[in-house]
């Protein structure tokens, strides 16, 4: 009894290891075969990308790269020339230019732009041109009929209201048309060719041509980033190398975005203050500085934004922008009509009947006062000779004025 249970002991541990052995090699199979497909894909993936290497390299060959950073170069420099000449005319380049706005006449200096060191520079603020609700665009009804007051006691003011438009163009060409991003990318594919004079790679013996190219532009926060394909075909007819480039790109840092924004809260205050004063801001958290030239046709001004934080050429980037000149507008004189014996010797107070003669501007003009009888053009004090005068009260910056008329009859 003993011996049979020492032999069945024996079967049952020679039976344990036969299973733990084949276990073992189950294991030692299965890694053997991860281990072959991990080598396997890294070789394909090493020999890939040795492929992609070669085939970039077979893209542009060395002899090439000369001619590829040449375009580059191009690229670069019309993109700055683009950015540079859109902020020295007020957002816009002209067709002439390579832009898409209307190219203006030299007789239209002063209705859409003034002329600042030999460039046309396009207004961003205009006059208000049309009435809506209370407001209106017409003198002497302009801004509102009893402006500054907002009710009939007079005694409640208010500054806020329609005093002009906003002509600055779209940053991005889904808000409209001849945008900044739309012009830039019409200026680079009209000027490239320009740039681009492969004489001296041809001097060398290389056969070169060029189709247009097509720009697009994206308008970050920090930068301006502008692709460009530009297919060119380039065969050595010594060597038989032959290559073809086309897809060429450049960043600059320049914060276009950030100074579109400042522009567009200083235009947009500007038409909707009267009393806000753009010579007041000289400077801000974003580095944005700004000057404001005054007269620079007839009563037309220049506002200059520059960014000290975004350089081209070692020089802080400029936007300027032309506003065009506004009316002042005259504080309303609620005794409109008045009476007086014949014969009275009506003077200035008695016109004013003790109000101040006073008006806004919202070009920062000073005002200049007057009061004269419509008949006969005369000025105060004059006499009550006849049933009936009309003076008219009139402020004017020197070129525009608002004016009231009142009424005096003879008792």
């Amino acid at each position: 009894m003993v011996r049979l249970n020492f032999k069945a002991k024996v079967k049952m541990k020679i039976k344990s290891l036969k299973s733990q052995i084949t276990m073992l090699m189950i294991i030692g199979l299965v890694i053997f075969i991860v281990v072959s497909l991990v080598l396997y894909l890294s070789k394909s993936v090493i020999k890939k990308q040795s492929k992609q290497s070669v085939k970039q390299t077979q893209e542009t060959p060395i002899e090439f790269q000369p001619i590829k950073e040449f375009v580059s170069k191009c690229l670069d420099k019309m993109a700055k020339d683009a950015i540079l000449l859109l902020g020295k005319q007020g957002g816009y380049i002209f067709k002439s230019q390579g832009g898409t706005l209307i190219d203006y006449k030299a007789t239209d200096e002063g209705s859409f732009f003034v002329n600042y060191k030999g460039l046309n520079v396009v207004f961003n603020i205009l006059p208000p041109s049309f009435s809506t609700s209370i407001y209106s665009s017409k003198i002497p009804d302009y801004p509102w009929i009893i402006f500054p007051y907002t009710d009939t006691y007079y005694t409640s003011t208010t500054f806020n209201g329609y005093f002009g438009i906003s002509n600055l163009p779209p940053l991005d060409s889904s808000r409209g048309p001849h945008s900044m991003q739309t012009q830039i990318e019409s200026f680079i594919d009209n000027n490239i060719a320009t740039c681009l004079d492969f004489n001296i790679f041809k001097e060398q013996g290389y056969d070169i041509v060029m189709e247009p190219s097509n720009t697009s532009v994206i308008v970050g926060s920090e930068n301006v980033r502008i692709s460009s394909d530009i297919p060119i075909s380039v065969k050595n007819p010594t060597t038989k190398e032959f290559t073809e480039l086309k897809e060429f790109s450049t960043t600059l840092d320049i914060r276009l975005n950030g100074l579109y924004l400042f522009a567009n809260e200083l235009i947009k205050n500007d038409i909707m203050d009267i009393k806000f004063n753009i010579s007041d801001i000289k400077n801000n958290k974003d580095f944005f500085n700004i000057q404001l030239i005054k007269d620079v046709f007839l009563n037309d001004n220049l506002i200059i934004i520059t960014d000290e934080k975004s350089l081209i050429s070692g020089k802080p980037y400029q936007y300027i922008f032309a506003r065009k000149n506004r009316a002042p507008a005259l504080y309303y004189l609620p005794n409109n009509y008045l009476q007086f014996p014949n014969g009275y010797l009506i003077t200035q107070d008695d016109i004013l009947q003790g109000s101040q003669l006073q008006a806004e501007d919202p070009d920062e003009d000073d005002a200049l006062f007057d009061i004269k009888a419509l008949s006969g053009n005369q000025n105060l004090p004059r006499v009550l000779d006849v049933p009936q005068l009309i003076f008219k009260v009139e402020a004017n910056d020197g070129q525009l004025k608002d004016y009231q008329n009142i009424t005096v009859d003879r008792i």
